[in-house]
């Protein structure tokens, strides 16, 4: 997915604000938006390290 639909991107705002909370339901464009979106927040970030793990992960069997 190149360009997010403007509802989507809300959503995953939305979903993903709580830095504490890890994501549910990550695919690959979500964990990539979340990675972007959390980028600056440092090691205690749970969205950002479950993002990043997914993405990795999924990179890496591809």
């Amino acid at each position: 997915m190149d360009v997010l639909y403007s509802d989507v991107r809300e959503l995953w705002l939305v979903q993903s604000r709580d830095c504490t909370q890890e994501p549910l339901g990550l695919n690959y464009d979500r964990a990539r938006f979340i990675r972007t979106v959390h980028a600056g927040h440092g090691a205690s970030c749970r969205q950002y390290l479950a993002a990043s793990a997914y993405y990795f992960r999924r990179a890496t069997d591809e």
